[in-house]
């Protein structure tokens, strides 16, 4: 039987889990000259499916599950992954990664919404007040450009909002398969299911970059994008669901912002503006109160 890590060890696990997805957004801007977000995509998928099945063949080693849930997965590998992650990184060619990341800081508000809309939870008045506050500094995000609109922009927020919609969508509808799965088992044959769909649309694009062209920033992003961003957090985000309730994780997302935009600020020199600092504030605000009392009412049981 595994040992039960410390918890310095998980939370040390946690940390960098959150720091490091904190930081793609960045990563990925540095191999964009270079390579289409569709490459990255698959890229990114093929990674994350090799670690997460050998995972699973170490730690788990479940059964094949019956066909009539491999649709299911299937569905889950769609919502889950490859819109998520594809819409992601399209939206984030088209707008800044300060804005990338602040946006998909609405997929806990999302997902109430989406489970109290299908009748999964119920939603109290100042969860409901939260998530009209999270997306009003979305609103707000969109339109802080100081110089106007830029419609290309605006369109890359719209990608990463809607990519949120779509990971809201898995987390509900993936929730009752997880009293039947071990939560290492159902990502490894979602991320599996992921490669397969995203390769009808990112093989020709993976295939056809010119790798002899990325030069060393570029490849120092790609190598952050698939170990750091893909195979260190997806492995050890599932090694430590294993030991803690998924609650317990998602106090620590909220670093994901902080880190984010500081690195975009940093690394990226993306201006800082008072309307997008105000922006954040909202979005982050409106996201508390949209998951006050949700976590606890869910604490312990995977999500």
């Amino acid at each position: 039987m595994e040992d039960r890590p410390s918890e310095r060890s998980l939370l040390v696990g946690l940390l960098l889990v959150q720091v490091f997805f904190g930081g793609l957004g960045v990563a990925a801007k540095l191999v964009y000259p270079h390579l289409t977000p569709l490459a990255l995509a698959l890229a990114r998928l093929v990674a994350g499916a090799v670690v997460l099945i050998a995972l699973e063949r170490i730690l788990v080693r479940s059964a094949r599950p019956p066909w009539r849930d491999l649709g299911a997965f299937a569905l889950f590998a769609l919502l889950g992954v490859v819109l998520n992650i594809g819409l992601y990184l399209e939206g984030l060619k088209r707008t800044t990664a300060t804005n990338a990341i602040l946006v998909i800081a609405t997929i806990p508000a999302f997902t109430l919404l989406i489970a109290a809309l299908m009748g999964r939870e119920r939603a109290s008045r100042i969860q409901v007040a939260g998530i009209a506050l999270s997306f009003l500094g979305v609103v707000g995000l969109v339109f802080a450009k100081g110089g106007g609109i830029d419609l290309s922009t605006v369109t890359g927020d719209l990608m990463v909002l809607a990519n949120s919609l779509s990971y809201s969508f898995y987390l509900v509808l993936s929730k009752p398969y997880l009293a039947r799965y071990d939560s290492t088992t159902l990502v490894a044959w979602v991320f599996a299911f992921g490669v397969l769909e995203m390769a009808i649309v990112g093989l020709p694009d993976l295939v056809g970059a010119d790798w002899a062209a990325l030069d060393r920033t570029a490849w120092l992003g790609f190598a952050y994008v698939l170990l750091l961003g893909t195979v260190f957090t997806y492995g050890v985000n599932a090694w430590v669901l294993r030991h803690t309730s998924a609650s317990h994780v998602a106090n620590f997302v909220y670093l994901q912002p902080v880190v984010g935009v500081a690195a975009a600020a940093w690394i990226l020199k993306e201006p800082l503006t008072w309307q997008i600092l105000a922006s954040g504030f909202v979005i982050l605000g409106g996201v508390t109160l949209a998951t006050s009392g949700f976590r606890s009412r869910r604490a312990g049981k995977p999500f």
